[in-house]
């Protein structure tokens, strides 16, 4: 089936190298009915995404994706149709970006004492107007020309537990999710395949977690069909997409490699107005 909604793609506003505008214009290219603007601990590319998009074509799902950390498992909570204007979620949001300064200001002394010479300018340079993350340090690594991809870089540096990683503050799986919800949106388990530890998944649905990302590049059709048939016996929603970064960013897929059929498209959005639904009756109810 082909894919019409990639609800997973970063932009300019976190560690993507196109801008969202660009992003629209690309999905448009494409055919694509919806997309979702997922970026790291951020919502700054969501307007200027609906802003650029023609007509509501295509639909502009407002989106993040937040780091939360469970034991020595770092877990990505997905949040769909979020209120990006909620003024709880904007302080919690300055809390994590200024988070992501501050590691990133650590990361580079600890790689300058390895022997790498960049400089916090030169990470800030790379991220431009967003807040710096890893895949900022990575791009400069490479820019230096101390290894030949970013992939590279995680692989020996950056990634959990490498001799350049530093931790960071992050929120727990609950408080991830309860933050999306308490701000409108519904929320989904980013890439569950890399946590390798589905049985987390019943305390995740315990904590209010609405959804599974059963389309991701690191997971193969037979993992996705594993996480179509979890999502159905636990009845949450099934989303997916690329986790485009942009061209040229070795760990994530084109746009539109992965993600939903329209099928799915409408599920996901029948899920919703289903939980808008409930609640309206609900208030009625109260009233």
């Amino acid at each position: 089936m082909p894919v019409v909604a990639d609800l997973h793609i970063h932009t300019t506003a976190s560690d993507g190298l196109l801008s969202s505008g660009e992003v629209v214009r690309k999905a448009l290219a494409l055919g694509m009915s919806a997309i979702a603007i997922t970026d790291h601990d951020t919502i700054d590319g969501i307007s200027a995404a609906m802003n650029a998009s023609e007509n509501a074509l295509p639909e502009i799902i407002p989106g993040i994706e937040l780091s939360a950390q469970m034991d020595d498992r770092e877990i990505h909570i997905l949040g769909y149709y979020i209120d990006h204007a909620e003024p709880d979620l904007l302080a919690l949001l300055k809390i994590l970006q200024e988070s992501r300064f501050n590691r990133t200001e650590k990361m580079v002394k600890k790689l300058n004492s390895l022997g790498y010479q960049i400089s916090l300018g030169e990470v800030l340079d790379c991220a431009g107007k967003a807040a710096p993350g890893r895949l900022h340090v990575a791009r400069t690594l490479v820019e230096k020309g101390y290894l030949p991809s970013e992939s590279a870089a995680f692989n020996i540096l950056l990634g959990y537990r490498m001799p350049g990683y530093v931790e960071r503050y992050k929120l727990s799986p609950q408080e991830a999710i309860a933050r999306i919800r308490a701000a409108g949106g519904v929320a989904a388990w980013a890439h569950p395949y890399l946590s390798g530890k589905d049985s987390l998944l019943t305390e995740f649905i315990s904590y209010g977690l609405q959804g599974l990302e059963a389309y991701h590049p690191d997971q193969n059709r037979s993992q996705s069909g594993h996480y179509r048939q979890l999502a159905k016996l636990h009845r949450l929603f099934i989303c997916g997409g690329s986790d485009f970064h942009g061209p040229g960013v070795g760990h994530t897929s084109p746009l539109a490699k992965c993600g939903l059929s329209a099928s799915e498209l409408s599920d996901f959005r029948e899920y919703r107005e289903q939980l808008l639904q409930n609640s309206e009756i609900k208030k009625k109810g109260v009233s």
